[in-house]
């Protein structure tokens, strides 16, 4: 069951009627995270993403083909992708890539990852600027925890906790953790696959997710989630399994630093899996503080 709740319109934001809002005194902004499961020219989900009005969209699982779209599609003011901007030549591959797109009226750079970075094809980090505001921007896709991937995560997840540690706020991260294994309404008791997840998805670290900051402030709303699932997920963002059995799980998540407050989340597993991927979008309203 996805979990759908109020839609809160950004600042800035390009309304359903053409218009457009100016800015209040703190700025908001939609962002939008979505695993798009290697989709080559990407016509339905770049429909969905533009339905949605995003000011920043971070993708994971891209291929060069798609890459390539987005770059090509007005409605981006910018875009960076792993495909193009890895100058390591470690992404050369088909699938995996990761992606950031911003529209009107932010601007895109690519940041330089600390040197000696590892995963370059799995972290992707720039930086949008909207007048004086400067985000910080994540795109992250860790390795599953099957197969031969399942070697990389602890190095990813170390990797990444590392970086996010020393990286200038505000901070926006959005990722396919592939994990955890199990997303428990106690985040103390969440069970994750590797030790190392925890330093990036746990309690105490530089960013919070968006969907347990939400309920925080909505208590009923997450009273009336656990009744239905006390051992979680809180959100149903990918099915895993096969031979029709699966297990809900919430792999998915927008992640924020504390000087960003979050007004709305939304996770679209039905529209997701229409539009040909296998992970729901994640769709976040924020206002920066």
């Amino acid at each position: 069951m996805s979990v759908y709740l109020l839609f809160v319109a950004s600042s800035q934001h390009r309304l359903r009627g053409g218009g457009v809002s100016r800015y209040t005194a703190c700025m908001r902004l939609r962002v939008v995270s979505w695993n798009v499961r290697s989709a080559e020219q990407g016509a339905s989900e770049l429909a969905l993403l533009r339905g949605l009005s995003p000011h920043v969209i971070l993708l994971q699982d891209i291929t060069c083909s798609m890459a390539q779209t987005m770059r090509q599609d007005d409605c981006m003011a910018g875009v960076l992708d792993t495909w193009n901007d890895d100058k390591s030549g470690t992404a050369r591959r088909r699938r995996g890539g990761c992606l950031i797109a911003v529209t009107y009226p932010w601007r895109l750079t690519l940041r330089t990852r600390p040197p000696g970075s590892a995963m370059d094809d799995r972290i992707l980090c720039g930086t949008a600027v909207c007048g004086d505001t400067a985000l910080t921007l994540f795109s992250c896709y860790a390795p599953t925890n099957a197969g031969v991937a399942r070697t990389g995560r602890t190095a990813f997840f170390t990797a990444l906790a590392q970086e996010l540690a020393i990286t200038p706020t505000p901070l926006i991260l959005g990722m396919d953790a592939n994990g955890p294994r199990i997303d428990h309404p106690d985040l103390a008791r969440s069970v994750w696959w590797t030790p190392e997840e925890a330093a990036v998805l746990g309690s105490g670290t530089p960013t919070r997710d968006a969907l347990r900051l939400w309920y925080q402030e909505h208590p009923d709303e997450f009273r009336k989630r656990c009744r239905y699932y006390p051992h979680g997920p809180l959100a149903d963002s990918y099915h895993r399994g096969r031979r029709g059995r699966f297990l809900r799980s919430r792999y998915d998540s927008i992640r924020f630093s504390p000087d960003i407050r979050v007004l709305d989340v939304r996770y679209l597993y039905d529209d997701a899996i229409h539009a040909g991927s296998d992970h729901a979008v994640v769709v976040a309203d924020v206002e920066l503080r």
